[in-house]
């Protein structure tokens, strides 16, 4: 009796000594069997208050209470034997705390289950690193959420673990549909673009301003993205991170940087060569003069030979080429001043079929006129576009040659954005290929035999349309025919321009 006595006296100082350390046991209802110093100074109680109380009331929070969270731990530990929680516990003075808890199923003498052993210690700066974690996590995905740059992760096979708000919006779908997905789905070469990225990665590690396509919807989007590889703790690659970016707009302005600039070669091109167009038009029209006085002389001395005649006609049809080459190379390297006025470009048109409809009906060519009586002036040289447009026409003849159908369609109408004047000439001729379109508004460019022309007509046209301060656009397909299109800046009171900053130049159609 003595020993037994011994013995709980020993095991009552040892649990009394673990004064950190709380120690409870209870029985399945809840009720305080054993409460140790450790367990008062955690909770406050003494031994004494605590004993034949209610655990829960005493111990837990008031939301764990009320949702019987010491019933449920009961079932754990009845059925597996031990359970760790991390409980929010309360002090007897009503300072509610986060503790620890491992609670074990207490065996009885003959071996049945008779309550638990709650062994407790106070954690109080686990919930505030939890909390500042959380606040990190916070922080960081709404960071990445407001980025404007779509920021996708993946795991090391390629399905993504992690899509930021606009990755979404780029692909036009919510998260949950995208979570778990294999990133090749949205690029437009599939599984081989992923692997061709992820084997850069594992060269170097990262990629930087890398230009990809994805499908979206059955649309391509042009991509920038720089990638990552990502590493665990221990160097391990555990997933890869791209930061995408759309350079759809980007693209388009390039391209239209480019094709400014191919204007801007093109209107110094045709002006540097007008300058020298200038010299050889002087040079050779000194000796053809000599030459057509010689050749007045000669047929003079010739008499009534047939055969001497015969030549000399011959030689006079040369230089009379000669001497039209010469003009049109005048006309285009002429620097003088145009005489602009306020114009009606219907007009224009008007006067150029009146001298062409005839010549255009002989050859079966069906004219059809749309023009829009209501259109503004603008400011031009009257004479200067009619021969634009008759070198137009003159090219639509011709492309028509040979064809069943043969349609002139001549259009005017106000510009998309109503700062412009627009005249539309349309042929149902052989049309052009994609580098003749490149090129027909190059001096001495024709697709003509040598016989109907020397490449000037739509060069000439350019310089006259340019200065105008307007546009002289080609749209064409081989054996389905072509369309010119004129754009004039609007006249307004001053006598200037509206709209003529807006657009300069060019044979690109948009």
């Amino acid at each position: 009796m003595s020993s037994r006595c011994s013995g709980d006296m020993l095991l009552s100082n040892i649990l009394d000594s673990a004064i950190h350390t709380a120690i409870v046991v209870a029985d399945f209802d809840g009720k305080i069997l054993m409460f140790n110093q450790g367990a008062a100074n955690l909770f406050g109680y003494t031994p004494e208050e605590a004993k034949d109380k209610h655990l829960p009331e005493l111990t837990f929070s008031k939301e764990d209470q009320e949702t019987h969270l010491f019933e449920q731990i009961v079932e754990r530990v009845k059925n597996v034997g031990w359970t760790e929680e991390t409980l929010l516990r309360q002090h007897k003075n009503g300072h509610v705390f986060p503790a620890i808890s491992t609670i074990t199923c207490l065996k009885e003498a003959k071996g049945h289950s008779g309550g638990i052993l709650e062994i407790t210690q106070d954690v109080p700066n686990l919930f505030r690193l939890e909390k500042e974690l959380k606040d990190s996590k916070n922080f960081l995905e709404n960071i990445l959420s407001s980025s404007i740059d779509a920021i996708v992760t993946t795991d090391p096979k390629g399905h993504i673990t992690y899509a930021n708000r606009a990755f979404k919006e780029l692909i036009g779908l919510r998260g949950h549909q995208i979570i778990g997905k294999h990133i090749s789905t949205y690029y437009r070469d599939g599984i081989n673009q992923a692997r061709q990225i992820m084997s850069k990665l594992k060269e170097s590690g990262r990629i930087r301003d890398y230009e990809i396509e994805i499908t979206v919807a059955d649309k391509i989007i042009p991509i920038r993205t720089s990638d990552t590889l990502l590493y665990d703790d221990y160097g391990e690659v555990v997933g890869t991170m791209g930061v995408f970016q759309d350079i759809t707009a980007r693209k388009k302005l390039s391209e239209k940087l480019s094709a400014t600039q191919a204007e801007l070669i093109q209107a110094v091109k045709i002006r540097a060569l007008g300058d020298l167009v200038t010299g050889v038009a002087h040079e050779i029209n000194n000796p053809l003069m000599a030459s057509d006085t010689f050749l007045h002389l000669l047929e003079n001395e010739t008499g009534n030979n047939p055969e001497s005649k015969k030549r000399i006609k011959l030689i006079k049809e040369c230089n009379l080429r000669i001497q039209n080459i010469v003009k049109k190379l005048k006309e285009f390297s002429r620097q003088s001043k145009f005489e602009f006025t306020a114009m009606d470009v219907n007009d224009a048109v008007l006067s150029v079929l009146a001298i062409t409809r005839q010549q255009l009906l002989n050859q079966g060519i069906e004219v059809g006129l749309g023009l829009n009586e209501n259109l503004p002036r603008v400011l031009g040289d009257k004479n200067q576009i009619e021969q634009v447009l008759l070198n137009i026409i003159s090219n639509a003849r011709d492309a028509m040659e040979g064809c069943s159908q043969k349609v002139l369609a001549i259009q005017t109408d106000l510009s998309q954005k109503g700062q412009q004047v627009e005249i539309l000439v349309s042929d149902t001729g052989i049309g052009m290929t994609t580098e003749e379109i490149e090129q027909i508004f190059n001096p001495f460019f024709t697709t003509k035999d040598s016989d109907k022309g020397i490449g000037l007509g739509l060069s000439i046209s350019y310089r006259i349309i340019d200065a105008h301060q307007g546009k002289i656009k080609v749209k064409s397909k081989l054996n389905k025919g072509t369309t010119f299109i004129i754009r004039l800046p609007i006249y307004r009171a001053g006598g200037e321009r509206n709209g003529a900053t807006q657009e300069q130049g060019g044979k690109n159609v948009p």
